[in-house]
């Protein structure tokens, strides 16, 4: 199976959402990380067929997918970043809902859902209505509907979103698993939910594709841009205003800072090795502005 993202941009008025975006994609997990603004959440939509793009096209095992129609659709599971419920409509009943939505039938629905309330941990309140449900009790039911067809591609927009660090660590080791014959989109802000099961880390910096390759790989090329010294208080505003500064501890010490440089910060930082959130910050560390966030 291989999914193909071809030159496909997303332009509003005058301004690029998604540019000139091409990647082949195979079965596994890929993180999908940048800021907001750069692109994620447009190149999702385009992926699902909820939204055109300008230019390009997405094709699936050499067909494109807007001439596949439902036949793509059956395949597909998509949590949405923003995912609603119906408040009334008890656990069991809004999956049996979205289950005829998708066209299942009524007994594969039954023991599907049945399955899925127990994965996300739901079973002992479904048939309590959604709208007494928390956050992240929401969202694991938003991760169970997009599983109910067992879909080869599975696209998640911020999945981990209000869960608890346990819950976030079963759906981890639940997206791992069923990877092996699977394309499985993962975009998020939070980098240690992608670092152990993503295959390779697609990195997007407004609208453009600037780096895919696996997290070792591209750790390796942030090897020797990284550093930690102990400062005081003067010297980590001054580190502040010249440089990327990632964790920064308040100890006996003095204060413990982690740096991003691709020289030597001080004549006492010591090389570390390079962890996800470092490359993050070599990459992204800018705030974008409303206008610039789509």
């Amino acid at each position: 199976m291989k999914l193909v993202i071809e030159n496909i941009s997303k332009k509003y008025n005058d301004k690029y959402a998604v540019k000139n975006l091409k990647v082949e994609l195979t079965p596994g997990v890929y993180g999908l990380l940048g800021p907001n603004g750069s692109g994620k959440t447009t190149l999702m939509r385009i992926m699902t067929d909820i939204l055109n793009p300008t230019e390009g096209r997405v094709i699936l095992n050499g067909e494109d997918i807007k001439l596949m129609g439902d036949k793509y659709r059956d395949i597909l599971g998509y949590l949405p970043q923003n995912f609603g419920v119906y408040k009334n409509f008890t656990a069991h009943r809004f999956l049996m809902y979205m289950s005829a939505l998708k066209g299942l039938d009524t007994s594969f629905a039954q023991r599907k859902v049945d399955e899925l309330l127990d994965i996300v941990n739901l079973k002992a309140v479904s048939k309590k209505k959604l709208g007494t449900f928390s956050g992240g009790m929401k969202q694991r039911i938003g991760i169970a509907q997009a599983l109910l067809n067992d879909p080869k591609i599975l696209i998640l927009d911020e999945p981990t979103t209000g869960l608890d660090p346990k819950e976030r660590i079963r759906f981890r080791n639940l997206i791992s698993d069923m990877s092996k014959d699977k394309i499985i989109i993962f975009s998020t802000h939070i980098v240690s939910d992608i670092e152990y099961i993503s295959k390779e880390v697609l990195l997007l910096k407004a609208g453009e594709l600037i780096e895919k390759d696996s997290i070792g790989n591209i750790l390796r090329n942030m090897e020797n841009k990284v550093w930690s010294a102990v400062v005081n208080e003067n010297m980590l505003n001054e580190l502040n205003r010249n440089f990327k500064v990632g964790n920064i501890m308040r100890s006996e010490k003095g204060i413990e800072v982690r740096i991003i440089s691709d020289e030597k910060p001080l004549p006492k930082a010591i090389i570390e090795a390079p962890r996800l959130e470092d490359l993050y910050m070599y990459y992204f560390e800018e705030e974008l502005t409303d206008e610039q966030a789509i």
